[in-house]
């Protein structure tokens, strides 16, 4: 019998796509670019960077090297990540019917968040969508000291929500770190995946928008 529901943040409950394409075209202009530029010169810079960030699993040194090495604008590694850190979630809005879900789910399950990221920075991103009171147990990498796929951190949200392993469900958008986390942890994954293309073959669940949770749930 499942007793918990246990997501990710960026890219399962909020459009971290969205913020960093926001979050990336207002650095630029207010930071980097100082002379004037047309809008689809700007958008070229934009969208570099937002796939080089590479849905927040890259490194944001090398994305800097290579967007100053392609660009004769230059960006500062140190300003950009500070600025990052306490300014990306104030740009990043929770899709459209998390808030639906999140209300049908409470009513049946313990609900809980495992996210990578700085304290701060997922602090912030957790405090402006005004969902932490849906949450019984919410673990962030930098202050737990273990990071997803790391089965420990998964093991801790278990103890927090005080379920058993095969008594949860784990949502993520990031096959490497959220399902084979979970897998690890003997957690039952669920995929969550918008986009037509990608598709896996094994015996995960996969879902293509967050609602389709109470529709299997």
């Amino acid at each position: 019998m499942i007793k918990a529901i246990i997501f990710d943040y960026d890219g399962t409950l909020a459009d971290r796509t969205k913020a960093t394409c926001t979050a990336f075209r207002i650095y630029l202009q207010s930071f980097v670019i100082e002379d004037k530029i047309d809008a689809v010169h700007l958008e070229a810079m934009v969208q570099d960077l937002v796939l080089w960030d590479e849905y927040g699993a890259g490194s944001k040194r090398l994305m800097v090297e290579k967007f100053n090495k392609k660009y004769s604008y230059s960006i500062n590694y140190d300003h950009l990540f500070n600025w990052w850190i306490n300014n990306l979630g104030t740009y990043e809005p929770l899709f459209e019917n998390t808030i639906k879900t999140l209300d049908y789910l409470k009513e049946k399950y313990k609900l809980g968040i495992i996210t990578n990221g700085t304290v701060t920075g997922q602090n912030t991103k957790i405090n402006s969508s005004n969902i932490r009171h849906y949450f019984d147990c919410i673990l962030i990498s930098d202050e737990f000291k273990s990071a997803k796929p790391d089965a420990a951190i998964f093991n801790e949200a278990l103890k927090q929500l005080d379920v058993l392993a095969h008594e949860a469900i784990y949502v993520g958008d990031s096959y490497s770190n959220d399902v084979i986390g979970a897998y690890n942890a003997k957690i039952t994954p669920i995929w969550i995946w918008s986009e037509d293309g990608r598709y896996n073959q094994d015996s995960v669940k996969r879902i293509y928008k967050i609602e389709d949770l109470i529709e299997i749930l």
